[in-house]
Order: structure tokens, then sequence, then C-alpha cells
């Protein structure tokens, strides 16, 4: 989320605006919770729930852009932050690094990307950036014929793209890597973190036809996340043991994805988040101690 949250951030997030979650363990009850950290038994189920998932009503819905706080799908304990970029019942599908959402670009302003171009004149490109503000930005030889690559968000590419001392200014996409981790690897789609889809996010009574591309693309989330054993044998699928040709979905997810782009572990590669990980929507940075500094400039600041 680097350009939108920074490390020594103190966040404050409101866990009431999509609904406070019931808790699922002891371990979620405070002071409670202290009693079953020193029983051993209790101990060894510390990262399982006891307890079936429940929310209140909020006094909102989770929408496309939010920034969220949620458990991640590897570690309950674990929370990470993330923008929502679909929801429940979107159609996302990702074009040369650009996010379409119901096949409308969904832009994103504090959104980095890695850019590559070429420099003609590499003094005046020095001076240019130091006089326009932008000596934090990290800027790497990728060739010895004077080509830079950088992680740029969309106002410093607006401020660059067009000095003189450059050409050749352009998106550097993600190659295929065949080794890659994704949310799926379907036959014939050569996904990388700029090109895949487009799919549907499952939504609660969502029915979708098995196919084996369907399969493979929501396999991992039917299994763990919808309490149902689905498999793929000799052409056939099977839920719960029996032979079906459709299924239909028991909950709703979302696509959650980091606003730097290159440097982000999201749903892209772990999946679809289910709503019951969702904890709450960052409402604003409270303070800042960036850089080992107080920073007086994202004192309060809102989060878009």
């Amino acid at each position: 989320m680097e350009n939108t949250l920074f490390p020594k951030d103190i966040i404050l997030v409101n866990k009431l605006k999509y609904g406070p979650r019931l808790p699922r363990s002891p371990f979620d009850i405070l002071f409670i919770n202290i009693a079953y950290y020193y029983n051993e038994n209790a101990r060894k189920r510390f990262k399982e729930y006891w307890w079936p998932y429940k929310r209140f009503s909020g006094i909102d819905t989770i929408k496309k852009g939010d920034v969220i706080v949620f458990n991640s799908l590897f570690r309950k304990d674990f929370i990470l932050v993330k923008r929502c970029v679909a929801v429940a019942g979107d159609t996302l599908q990702i074009k040369n690094g650009i996010v379409y959402n119901n096949s409308k670009v969904f832009k994103v302003e504090a959104a980095k990307y890695r850019y590559k171009f070429k420099v003609k004149h590499k003094t005046v490109f020095d001076n240019a950036i130091d006089s326009l503000n932008l000596g934090h930005i990290k800027f790497s030889v990728i060739r010895h014929n004077n080509y830079l690559k950088a992680i740029l968000s969309q106002d410093e590419v607006e401020k660059i793209k067009n000095l003189e001392s450059i050409e050749n200014f352009q998106i550097s996409l993600d190659p295929y890597r065949p080794k890659r981790k994704f949310l799926a690897k379907l036959p014939n789609k050569n996904w990388t973190f700029d090109t895949m889809g487009p799919f549907v996010i499952p939504k609660k009574g969502l029915q979708i036809n098995l196919n084996y591309e369907n399969y493979l693309l929501y396999e991992k989330t039917i299994n763990k996340f919808e309490k149902v054993n689905i498999k793929h044998d000799e052409g056939k699928f099977y839920v719960n043991g029996e032979i079906t040709t459709t299924y239909t979905f028991k909950k709703n997810y979302y696509f959650m994805m980091g606003d730097n782009r290159k440097a982000s572990s999201d749903s892209r590669v772990w999946g679809f988040l289910p709503e019951e990980n969702i904890i709450g929507k960052v409402q604003c940075v409270l303070f800042s101690n960036y850089k080992n500094k107080f920073q007086w400039n994202r004192l309060l600041k809102s989060i878009d």
C-alpha cells in the first residue's frame, strides 16, 4: 500500500462501518482470553475458529475503492491492509496493467506502477528531477544505453513523462512466469500480474456452470471457505461425492489489491477474500513516525 500507507503509520480502523463481527473464539474476547492463554489445551486451538461467523448490520456496505483491514487467508492472526478493487458479483479484468471492473476502468490515484524510459541527457534529467522535488524516487538502470526504470504514482508520471530529457516513456508490463503463484492457473491462459481475467467475483446465490476453467478458478475457494468438497475426475464434477454440473455460492467474496501494484502479494496471488475475514475500513492515519520522524502532513490524514 506504499504511497497510501507507510511504515510506522498509526491508523484508525472503523469496525462499525460494515458491522462488527461477533467473537469466533474465546481468544477474541478481551480479558476472558487471558485465562485461555494459560490453558495448554486451549492454546493448541489458538489458530482455530470455535464458533460460526456472525456480523451485526453496519452503517454501510463494502465498496470498490475502500481501503480495508482483514485477516489473511493463510493465518488468521496475520492482519493485512489492501484496497478493494471488486466486490461480490463484479466482473474483473486486468489488461496491460489497467484494472477493469464491469468493463469500466477502475482508477486509483495512489496506485503505483513500474515505468521505463530512455534518458537522452542524464545531467539535464537529474536537474529536472531535483527541481520537481522527486529526489525520493529510486531510478534503476535496466540497459546500458541509458534506459531507466522506476515505480511511480500517477502524479509522478504526469510530472516526468513529458520532460525533454527523456523519450520512449512507457509502462513496464510483468512478463509471463510459469512458476509464479496465482489464484489459479488456467490452460492456455498465460496470466501475469498485469494481465488476467475476466472472471466473476463469487457472490452469495451466484450459480456457476462447472466446466474445467471454472473448477480451476474457484476450487480452492469452494473447498476452503464454502466447507464443500469439490472434485474433478474424468471430465465429471463432484460436490460432496455427488455428480453435478453447477455450483451455487454460499458467501460473498472480494478482490483485494495493493496500491503498489508491482510489489504486492494480494488477491492476484492468494485468491478471493471471504466477507468473514474483513475487520473494518481504514478511516484515517492518526499520526506517523515514518522515517523515524513525526510527519505533520500525515496527522489525521484521511485515506481515499
